[in-house]
């Protein structure tokens, strides 16, 4: 008895784990302090830069290789900000392109880390979340681009609670609800014969045209912004491919295909090299080029020059609410008169960026 009393006298040193909910409902054990996180992909950066602006890389250990290829202007800001952090900080694999690397997140001391939601069940297969629990390191399973209307903020609470930036947590939530409230207040009461049909294209001039957003994502953007996203009627997945010659017969009001610096890594690719390096006249150029794929040219919208870019990255990224701005000025200028997507997006670099606003995240054809 005197033995099995000692044994329960030792549970305090339990006393400084604490247990955190993920988006997915899994009950999380962690440390009171995390302070070696890796994320398993580089752009779940998105959501640490506004808990933490001064120092977004404060807590991490090591990140994915994905940020370069897939957003490399934000990565060189990234660089130009923390130079010796960039620089220095090891690198894993794609979560869902290889399998992640178990003994390197032990050399590096991880305590967590942090995977988009997407991935769950291939880490489930593949026996990744075990390994990792069996080595003393938690899983935390986030959302910021399968559903990033609904899973951003509850996603961005979580990662607040981790880090104990509950405070930073709620004023990125807030003021993202502030702005979508200012513009379903601008769009009360619109009627569906109002609401334009638009073509919402992923990745524009990334591969062979063409795939569209289904639902969710940018096609949940555009019922947002007063629209009828097209590939909501094809497909409920994230997106899906569609033979352009489908698109030539289709009452588009508007074409809006999202873009990238992704000519660095991809040399080939005909895309709008939208972000913080963008020009004026490559946009133009960028829309051009992409308006002279087959059948293009005899699609009324691009006729009309109802052609549009959106960066590609708002995607999964905490200031989506600025696209929706953005395509609902291209679709009723008339209701949002007053809202000024360029400026509440320079409000959110001012207020949760580690790095000042500059370049171009949006483009009309001209």
């Amino acid at each position: 008895m005197l033995l099995l009393c000692a044994c329960l006298m030792s549970v305090p040193a339990l006393a400084g784990e604490r247990h955190i909910t993920d988006l997915l409902g899994r009950e999380v054990t962690l440390p009171e302090q995390v302070d070696r996180i890796i994320l398993s992909e580089a752009r779940l950066m998105y959501m640490l830069m506004p808990l933490q602006k001064d120092d977004p890389f404060a807590h991490v250990v090591a990140w994915s290789d994905d940020m370069e290829r897939a957003d490399p202007d934000t990565y060189f800001k990234l660089a130009e900000t923390f130079p010796d952090t960039v620089k220095t900080l090891p690198r894993f694999g794609h979560p869902g392109k290889v399998t992640f690397d178990v003994e390197q997140a032990l050399t590096l001391d991880a305590q967590l880390v942090v995977v988009n939601q997407a991935y769950y069940q291939l880490w489930q297969e593949n026996g990744t979340i075990d390994k990792l629990n069996k080595a003393g390191i938690a899983t935390l399973f986030v959302d910021f681009r399968d559903e990033p209307v609904a899973n951003t903020a509850p996603s961005i609470r979580i990662l607040g609670e981790v880090l104990h930036k509950e405070k930073e947590a709620e004023a990125v939530n807030d003021f993202t609800a502030q702005k979508m409230a200012r513009v379903n207040e601008h769009l009360q009461g619109l009627a569906d014969e109002e609401r334009p049909l638009v073509l919402m294209e992923r990745a524009s001039g990334m591969g062979d045209c063409c795939r569209v957003f289904g639902p969710n994502n940018f096609g949940r953007y555009v019922e947002l912004a007063g629209g009828r996203n097209w590939g909501s009627d094809k497909t409920q997945a994230l997106s899906l491919d569609i033979n352009p010659e489908s698109l030539v017969t289709e009452p588009f009001d508007l074409i809006i295909g999202t873009g990238a610096n992704w000519q660095l890594a991809y040399p080939e690719a005909t895309s709008i090299n939208l972000g913080y390096a963008a020009d004026s006249d490559n946009l133009q150029q960028g829309l051009a080029a992409l308006s002279q794929r087959p059948g293009w040219p005899a699609i009324d919208a691009v006729a009309n020059r109802q052609f549009y870019g959106i960066w590609h990255q708002f995607y999964n990224h905490p200031a989506w609410f600025a696209a929706v701005e953005a395509m609902a000025g291209w679709m009723h200028p008339e209701r949002m008169q007053g809202i000024d997507a360029e400026a509440d997006l320079r409000e959110y670099h001012e207020r949760f960026m580690p790095f000042a606003y500059e370049g171009h995240f949006w483009v009309k054809m001209q």
